[in-house]
């Protein structure tokens, strides 16, 4: 098995008898209406890639792990004359990914579900599927001759891992994103000292989780990918400089391995666009020329700008005062449509305020707890939460050409919030589609239903919790005791205080922790019980 890093989270696996496409994202006008770029560059392998899934004799595959653009590059996709590969994708229950590769006309689209198979002579390919809320992606693992990859690129599916490792067997090459991809604490109007620490806060979370992973997977090479894009519009570019963000480089990764994992870390590989790995061997056989090491990134950077700036100049318009007058109304109808289908409102304590920064007398004010969307001249809430952008960026969401959560990971817009505290009802409903908010609430609802309870321990007491993280449903008996006290949530590292109840102080959700008491000896034997 050879492995070619196509850059970001794309990768070229060829076996024996088959040859697998992941997530391409090669075209040179980025992703998220241009704000994210690949870093490095890679545009230069688009024929390569071209040539395989077009020609090569082997079967030929093409993964596309979920809809984020950084993944799913439809601009690269239609480049492609011949179309006679497979398309392996997950079946979620939004179906737009799918309608989207029967329009492309794929010849054969193998929609899997959790954990399918997917065969061909001498291996399989195999998906693993989360699909909740506003969260549908899918991680990959290919077999074939005799080894094993695994690739989790974004798919939080780490309470799963030891389930995974133990019926697929060693797994040789591992990879999972290790930085951020969020808009928090991004576009938020925090002060430097907050952003710093918010920041740390999530890098050192995202570390803790890859440790833990390979500490179950126990893989002989791990692949950095999945890391930080770069931004390079100009009104962006600064986010690249930044002293602590949650965008590291796979150095700032490795370093914390080496440290926490106490010398028992895989082979740590950060590979550049073109490299390829034996998988047999657990070496790179061809490396590409073009190094971006941490001394000469910020002139890369610089010059990599400079060849884009075509890019974002062709995308600045000007609008008359009319267009901006009916981009507000169409705004203020679309969150009207939206909360008429948001069967979760009542949970929503916080108004919503959205503004364009050309009408700064008229926000949109969406009130949950009454339904009703007006338009009001300025904030009057104490707690609420405010979303600020430009109309040119926002009416390319109302005319489709990004989807909302595209829009949010533009980072094109200004947030704040009061209190400072997560609400996932008020994120989902910001970040999904109209259509899908009425599956995101029954999905909402489904993971909540379920009541079965578990028992953790930490410093020495026993505590019952509910089995499954009221999130986004992960296996709380994956997760592990901070702190002597707090249950962390294996996929998004939310953090239960089992002496204060089970609540998590970040947004205000609970485990219902009940303490039972001291643990006893017959206690210590007892599997799936998260302890220091």
């Amino acid at each position: 098995m050879q492995i070619t890093f196509l850059g970001h989270a794309g990768f070229l696996v060829e076996t024996q008898h088959a040859l697998v496409v992941a997530d391409p994202w090669l075209s040179p006008y980025g992703a998220f209406d241009s704000a994210w770029m690949q870093f490095p560059r890679n545009h230069d392998l688009a024929p390569m890639v071209r040539e395989k899934l077009e020609h090569s004799p082997k079967e030929r595959f093409l993964y596309i792990s979920h809809e984020h653009k950084d993944h799913y590059d439809p601009e690269f996709l239609r480049t492609l004359t011949k179309r006679d590969f497979t398309v392996v994708i997950g079946r979620f229950r939004r179906t737009a990914l799918r309608d989207d590769f029967v329009a492309y006309g794929a010849k054969r689209i193998v929609t899997c579900e959790d954990s399918q198979e997917v065969p061909f002579k001498g291996g399989y390919l195999k998906l693993f599927l989360t699909d909740s809320g506003t969260n549908r992606d899918s991680a990959l693992l290919v077999q074939a001759d005799g080894q094993c990859f695994l690739n989790l690129n974004d798919c939080k599916i780490h309470d799963r891992l030891p389930a995974i490792v133990a019926e697929e067997g060693p797994i040789d090459v591992f990879t999972a994103q290790f930085s951020g991809a969020i808009w928090h604490p991004t576009c938020y109007d925090y002060s430097r000292e907050e952003y710093a620490e918010h920041s740390r806060q999530k890098r050192g979370s995202k570390f803790e989780a890859v440790a833990r992973a390979m500490e179950t997977v126990q893989p002989r090479v791990y692949l950095a990918s999945a890391g930080p894009a770069c931004f390079l519009d100009p009104s962006l570019f600064h986010i690249n400089l930044e002293p602590v963000n949650i965008f590291p480089r796979a150095s700032e990764l490795f370093t914390f391995l080496q440290q926490r994992l106490a010398g028992k870390t895989p082979r740590l590989l950060e590979p550049m666009p073109g490299d390829v790995l034996d998988a047999g061997i657990g070496d790179m056989v061809s490396l590409a020329p073009e190094r971006v090491t941490d001394e000469n990134v910020s002139q890369y950077l610089r010059n990599y700008a400079a060849l884009t700036t075509r890019v974002f100049r062709e995308r600045r318009r000007n609008l008359m005062l009319e267009e901006v007058d009916l981009i507000h109304q169409r705004l203020r109808e679309e969150m009207q449509q939206k909360l008429d289908a948001f069967s979760l409102a009542d949970r929503v304590m916080t108004p919503l305020y959205l503004g364009l920064l050309e009408l700064p007398g008229q926000l949109i004010r969406v009130d949950f707890r009454s339904r009703r969307v007006e338009v009001v001249r300025e904030v009057r809430d104490l707690s609420r939460y405010t979303l600020i952008s430009s109309a040119p960026d926002i009416v390319r969401v109302l005319d489709r050409k990004l989807n909302w959560e595209d829009f949010l990971l533009s980072f094109r817009f200004r947030a704040s919030r009061a209190p400072d505290v997560y609400d996932a009802s008020l994120h989902n409903f910001l970040a999904a589609e109209i259509e899908d908010l009425r599956a995101m609430c029954d999905t909402t609802l489904a993971t909540e239903s379920r009541k079965e309870r578990t028992v953790v321990t930490a410093s020495g007491q026993r505590y019952a919790v509910n089995r499954y993280c009221p999130h986004q449903g992960a296996d709380l008996r994956e997760g592990w005791i901070e702190e002597g006290r707090y249950l962390v949530c294996p996929r998004h590292r939310w953090r239960f205080d089992l002496q204060d109840g089970g609540s998590c102080g970040t947004n205000g959700c609970s485990v219902k922790a009940e303490c039972l008491g001291k643990e006893k000896d017959e206690d210590k034997h007892e599997e799936h019980r998260p302890t220091l």
